[in-house]
Order: structure tokens, then sequence, then C-alpha cells
């Protein structure tokens, strides 16, 4: 008895593990207890969210489609126009809409839309784990019936919230209507691009055709939309919208939709769009301006409210909303009534498929003060559409010379090149590349040329490549593609920061018309960059602001330099080299033209007004039968003229403090001295605008006068008969024709300073035939350098005519603007 009393003594817990158990008990209550206030706070929550749902919500969603009206405003408050969606949208029911086009929506957007309830479970358990990998909650798990619910109530807002009412009001609809009335108020109110509303506008929109008879090619295309219509607009993006239309096919073969064979064939079936605009009657005015907002306002409505983007479009058709914009309708209408005057814009060569004339044309207005745009016309054609290709928003076209400007020498004015900088023109190759210039040479018939040494003003006014070439090799090209990126060019490519054509408008893409507009309009705004904007506010349906425009601005310009540019600019213009056209005000501008013609450009700006203008057809040809004048340059006059004549202009360009001028000689950029008057092209001396504190201290040394022979035209010796003194540029690396192997020299060689003396006239000694050939190399040695001596001295001192000028008694030949 003892022993078994020991044991039961041995078996007693100790106090510490009484201790554990106590506690793990007491933690495992608490757990629960937990869970259990979770759980209810969670069905508390998800009651209220309920109970926080209108009451009339799911009759909302089953009356009628029709929504609140938004309303666009011009710059003065006037109404301009009002946007519906039910503008442009043809009913279809249900019994009338293809198999193929419901299929092709159900698997592409709910392949279980015939099972579920409303929710589908399986895509939510999927789209909460994509949410946890990725963080955020960019997965959407929605169904066919939780989009209708969300589209007819237009609450967009990304929250738990709204998705947990979503979710409810979609199990409640599935309960009040059949899956069949449900696809058909679907499909007859998505949102499928270009302004189209439902499936039976869309067939219209895209095809020409009505809804029953569209090929299965065709129903995917339309279906392939809905997840991004701005993104898979086939009028815009074709490639998206065909690589979009290939998934859906693909979707609907592994559902059993459709056949391999089916699949095969309507992959491969061309699609051909026919647009037949069913709007016309209801189009709004100004349709490339109210375009434009339309876009900016999605963007705007996609950020603030973090939606989607067919959500923020189906937002503004039917939110009720107030847009308040920067249109000009003076100037807005002025550019319409131009691209409508055949006597201004280049003849129409021919029509494309959809009915599009060619070439087209793009333009837009800044008001660079303030960065608005006051007008905008992204084609030529229709006026009376809605959701149209928007070229000078949309379009990424190779910018020419017209790039030059801002890519070039607005880099080098900040890196401190001075307008009198003095490039040479003369072939140039680096790393491969050999870049060439527009111009015939004036020594070589039939050869591109060169011309010699250039200011950077000359080299502008020429458009001359090998200086542009130059002066971004000089800067780094990394430097030009970092500038470029400031002046606020999107579209330029990884590529384009290793390749030197870039400072010539060699792009991988391009650039679109507003953007590069846009960077002209920085250096008309004293080197201030402004962000390019429509719209100035945004309300809702109840008056409350939800958006207030605060500029985007940065500079990108010293304000001196900025009116430097613009002056040399304006000589661009006046110059007339690349300008065929006057104009009665000040315009600042460069014209650009593809080295194969396929894009035309001229931008430019008054002292008010920046306004850039392209042209070239929508799939890219050479322009060659477009002939004289450059037709950009022909709109922007005919735009600018009629705005000026409306809107007035200001006299000059503001020229801030700290500019200075000074008479100095072109071919050295310093300056001027006597020698520079008597050039034999004539004076070399011009008066040039410098930043203070840049302007040229030295005098040139660049003209030389020097005594040649008359016979040979080289440095004369004292045994020449005849000799003449004359005036010529001593450039540092020297070009001559028959030693450079063949290169075309530049037009200004036959001025360079001879560098050998003349071999015709010899000594008496050099002329005598030794009988016994033994003169010595001494003998020859010494009376060269007898010539050499006396020749130098001469030159020497015919170089001491070379006296500094008197800038006030020069007559020079300036090149500033008047």
């Amino acid at each position: 008895m003892v022993q078994n009393k020991s044991k039961k003594k041995s078996k007693k817990e100790s106090p510490l593990s009484l201790f554990l158990k106590g506690f793990l008990k007491t933690m495992l209550i608490l757990i629960i207890a937990s869970m259990a206030v979770l759980i209810g706070a969670g069905i508390g929550m998800y009651t209220g969210y309920i109970k926080a749902i209108p009451a009339n919500a799911l009759d909302i969603i089953t009356a009628s489609s029709d929504s609140q009206t938004t309303i666009v405003y011009d710059q003065s408050g006037n109404e301009i126009s009002r946007l519906h969606g039910n503008e442009n949208r043809i009913r279809v029911p249900y019994s009338k809409i293809p198999k193929n086009l419901i299929n092709a929506f159900v698997a592409i957007e709910d392949e279980r839309f015939w099972q579920h309830n409303g929710i589908d479970i399986k895509r939510i358990i999927g789209a909460i784990f994509r949410n946890i990998k990725s963080g955020n909650l960019s997965e959407g798990a929605s169904t066919i019936t939780q989009q209708l619910v969300r589209n007819k109530l237009l609450t967009f807002e990304k929250s738990f919230k709204r998705k947990i009412q979503e979710q409810y009001l979609a199990i409640q609809l599935e309960k009040r209507w059949t899956k069949e009335q449900i696809l058909e108020e679907y499909l007859n109110t998505i949102n499928l691009g270009s302004g189209a509303y439902g499936v039976g506008a869309a067939a219209y929109t895209y095809f020409g055709k009505d809804v029953s008879q569209l090929t299965l090619a065709e129903c995917a295309l339309i279906a392939g939309i809905t997840q991004n219509p701005s993104y898979y607009n086939p009028y815009v993006f074709p490639d998206h919208a065909k690589k979009k239309q290939e998934i859906v096919l693909k979707k609907m073969f592994e559902l059993g939709y459709i056949t391999e064979q089916e699949y095969l064939e309507a992959k491969n079936q061309p699609l051909v769009y026919v647009k037949k605009d069913i709007s016309a009657e209801n189009a709004y005015k100004h349709p490339y301006f109210v375009d434009s907002v339309i876009d900016e306002a999605i963007e705007i409505l996609s950020e603030k409210k973090r939606i989607s983007e067919d959500e923020a479009e189906n937002l503004i058709y039917g939110g009720g909303l107030r847009i308040y914009t920067t249109m000009d309708e003076t100037i807005q209408s002025i550019m319409e009534e131009v691209f409508s005057d055949p006597s201004v814009m280049p003849k129409i060569k021919h029509y494309d498929k959809s009915g599009i004339p060619q070439p087209q044309a793009a333009a837009v207005l800044i008001d660079f003060s303030t960065g608005a745009v006051k007008g905008i016309m992204g084609g030529r054609g229709n006026l009376k559409g809605v959701r149209l290709l928007n070229r000078a928003t949309m379009s990424v076209r190779q910018p020419g010379s017209a790039i030059k400007p801002i890519a070039d020498y607005a880099l080098a004015l900040e890196n401190g090149y001075t307008a009198a900088t003095v490039i040479d023109d003369v072939p140039f190759s680096v790393g491969g590349y050999t870049p060439r210039n527009w111009y015939k040479s004036n020594t070589v018939s039939g050869k591109r040329g060169y011309k010699g040494l250039m200011t950077l003003r000359e080299s502008l006014q020429w458009s001359a490549n090998i200086p542009a070439v130059k002066i971004a090799y000089n800067l780094g090209i990394q430097n030009v593609y970092r500038n470029l990126k400031r002046f606020g060019f999107t579209t330029l490519a990884a590529q384009d920061m290793n390749s030197l054509s870039i400072a010539i408008g060699g792009f991988t893409y391009g650039v679109k018309p507003i953007e590069l507009t846009a960077a002209f309009a920085a250096v008309a705004n004293s080197g201030v960059y402004i962000k390019p904007y429509f719209i100035t506010k945004i309300e809702d349906k109840n008056g409350i602001t939800i958006f207030e425009r605060i500029p985007y601005k940065r500079k990108v310009m010293d304000e001196k330099n900025a009116y430097i540019l613009t002056n040399m600019l304006q000589s661009v213009v006046t110059a007339r080299i690349t300008v065929g056209v006057k104009f009665s005000y000040p315009v600042a501008g460069k014209t650009g033209t593809t080295d194969d013609s396929k894009d035309r450009w001229f931008v430019g700006y008054t002292p008010n007004y920046a306004l850039g203008v392209w042209v070239g057809e929508d799939k890219p040809v050479a322009l060659s039968y477009l002939t004289g004048t450059n037709p950009a340059l022909k709109i922007f006059k005919g735009i600018m003229d009629k705005v000026v004549s409306k809107k007035g202009v200001s006299s000059e360009f503001l020229r801030p403090a700290g500019i200075v001028e000074r008479y100095i000689c072109k071919e050295s950029g310093k300056l001027a001295t006597s020698l520079c008057r008597q050039d034999p092209r004539g004076s070399q001396v011009i008066k040039e605008i410098f930043a203070e504190g840049t302007e040229p201290t030295e005098y040139c040394d660049r003209h030389v006068k020097l005594k040649v022979c008359t016979e040979s035209n080289k440095l004369a010796t004292q045994y020449c008969p005849t000799k003449i003194e004359k005036v010529f540029i001593k450039r540092d690396n020297p070009v001559w024709p028959g030693q450079n192997s063949g290169i075309v020299p530049p037009d200004d060689y036959m001025y360079q300073a001879p560098t050998s003396y003349c071999d015709i006239h010899k000594s008496p000694q050099e002329v005598v035939v030794p009988q016994e050939g033994n003169t010595s190399q001494q003998e020859q040695s010494s009376s060269q350098s007898q010539q050499s001596s006396s020749s130098d001295q001469s030159n020497q001192q015919s170089s001491q005519e070379n006296l500094p000028l008197d800038g006030g008694t020069t007559q020079s030949r300036t090149y500033s603007s008047q």
C-alpha cells in the first residue's frame, strides 16, 4: 500500500505544468472569443453594408437605361456639348443577338455565367489569392451580372464595401430576372468604344451592318473591346484589337462554343472596318476638342476614383457631371473652318477603305503662358462623328528637323554655346553613322552638300543636319535624350538613348503633335514647360468639385537662353530658306520634313500662342505628290492669320533683362575686325545677341590677309613675278578635295587660306640642272628657307591690318529679328 501511494504522489502534476495548462486554456478561450467577436463584427459590417444600399437600387437597375447627362463648358462657361450614353445606342432584343456574340461575351467575361447565382465563388477565391500575391486590388472577379449592377448604379470606386453591395445586388437581380434578361440588358448598355453603347451600335460603328449580320470573327472582335474600350479600339489600335479577338476565339474553342475549324477560319478572316455613323444627328459640336476632353476626363476620374477606364467613361456618359474646359470657341471654330477649306488644305489624293480622306492633318493650338489647349484638330473630313481618331493626341509620327530646336539647340544654349558659336559643316562620321544634309552641293553637281563654317543661327536657318549631329555628339546623346524627356516627350524608346539620329528627328517610334507643340510652347514661355491640358474643373451631379486643375510646370531653360532661341527661330522664318511664306506679325518656328517625306511639319508661335501642324497619310507613304509650299506651313498660316485677325497679337516677344548685342564675325563667332568686312564674299560682320556674360571678348583670328601668286594661287615667294593680297579664312582643319579621298568639299573651301608655297616659280639655283648631279641638299634647303622667310615676313606685315572694328561705324548685315 505504501508503494501505491508513492506512485500516486509521483503522478501529481507540478505547479508549472498546471500553470501552462491553465494559460493555454485561457488563450484558447480568448482566441475563440476573439474569432467570435471578429465574425460578429464581420457579420455586423456586412449587415451594415447591405442596409446602406438604397431601397430602390434594384428598381434602378431594372428600370430604363436612360441616365443623367454630363455637360461640357468652354473657357467662358458656355455650354458646348451634352454627353449621354444613349446618344449612340440601338436597342436589340435578345432573340436577334447572334448566338456567337452571346457566347463570345460569356467566354471572355464570365465563363460560368449560366451556372452561378450572380457571383462566381471559384473566381472570387482565385482573385483573392492573386490580389494577396500582387498586394493590391487590381484583380477583379466580377460576373456579367455584377458588371450590369455597377454600370447601372454608376458606383465605380474600388472598395470592399462597394464589392459586398455589388455582390448582394447581383444575387438579388438573378432572383428577379432570367439569365436572358440580364444578358439582353448588359449587351445593350455595355460601353464598346468610339461612342458606341451596346452591341447594336457597335455593329454599325465598326462593321457598318446590323448586329444580326455579324460573322464569328466580328463577334469576337466586338466582345474583346469591352475590357478596355480605349486600348482595344480597332480604329485607334487595330493590332491590340486583333490580338484580343484571337484570345476570345481561343477561349470560345476551349469552352466548346466553336469547333477547331471554325476557330481557325475566324482567326484568319480579314477584318474590314466600315463605320456607319448612326449618331450624326446627335453628334456634339467641336468633336475633336470634346473627344480630347473625354479622354482627359477618363484619365482623371480613373485615377481619382481608382476605377477602370471603361468605368470612368460610363460615369462621364451617365453621371451628370459638369466639365469645365480650356476651349476658346472662336479659335476652335477657326481651326475647323481652315480644315474644311480646300484652298488651304492639301489636295485629297485618295480615300482609304473606311472612306477617310488622305493625306490627313492634325493641329493643336496652346496658350503657352498657361498650358491650356485652346483649339485642336485631330483630322480632316468628318466633323459629325463621336470618339474619332485624334491624330493630334494619339498618332506618333517622325518629327524630322522640327525636333532640332528642342533636341539640339536648346540644350546647346544651356551648355555654353551661343547663337554665334561656329560649327564646321563638313563631312562627318561617328560609329558608322554618317548624317547627310538635305541641300545640294555648290561645288559638286548632283551631290548632297556642305556649307562649311556656320554659326548656330545659320545652321538652324539652313536646317543643317551635320551641325545638329555634331552638337548632340559633343554634348552626349544621353543628355539629348534626357533633355527631350524634360521637355515632355513620352514616346521615346530605350534604344533612342544611344542613337545620334534622334538629333535630327530619327526616332524609333516618333512623337505626338501635341507634345512637340508643348515643347515649343516651353521655349516661348521663357523656358517653363507646362503640360498641356483641356480640363480646368470637374463637378459631380451635386455640384461638388471632384477635380480642379493645378498645371504641372517645370523649368527647362534659362529665360535668356529661351529668348535667344526664340530670336533664332524668328530668323528661321524671316530668312525664308526653308519657310516659303511671309507673316505680317512676329512668328518663330521650324519646319520638319522626314528624309523619306512621309511627314511634314511646321511648329511655331507668336507672342501669344503656340501652334503645331502635321500633315501625312495615316498609313505612311512618301508625300512627293505634295509640291510647293510645305502643306503644314500653309495650314499654320491659314489658322494663325485668322486667329491674329480675331484675337490680336502682341507686337514683340518679351525680351528679358540681361540680353546684350555685339558685332561679330560669323566665320569665327568672335568680335569683328576690319578684315571681316573684306571677305571676298562680302562683309561677314553681323550683329548678334547674347546672354550677358557669354558675349565674346576676343577678336576674330579666322580672317587673314595673305600674298599669293596670281598664277598658282598659293602662298607667294620672292620669286613669284606677280602677287596679290587677298583675305582668306583660316580653317582649323582645311578640307581640300584632292587630298581627302574624293569627299564633297564644303561650299566655302575656295576661301580657305592656302597652306603651301608656290611651286611654279623657283629660285635660279633650282632651275639650273647640275652637270654632275651633285647639287647639295643643303643648298636646296637654304633656297626654300629663304622663300619661306620672305613670304612669312610679307604675310606678317599684311596681317597687321587685321584691326578691331568700331561697331558703331560698321554697316553690318543683321540676322536679328526686326
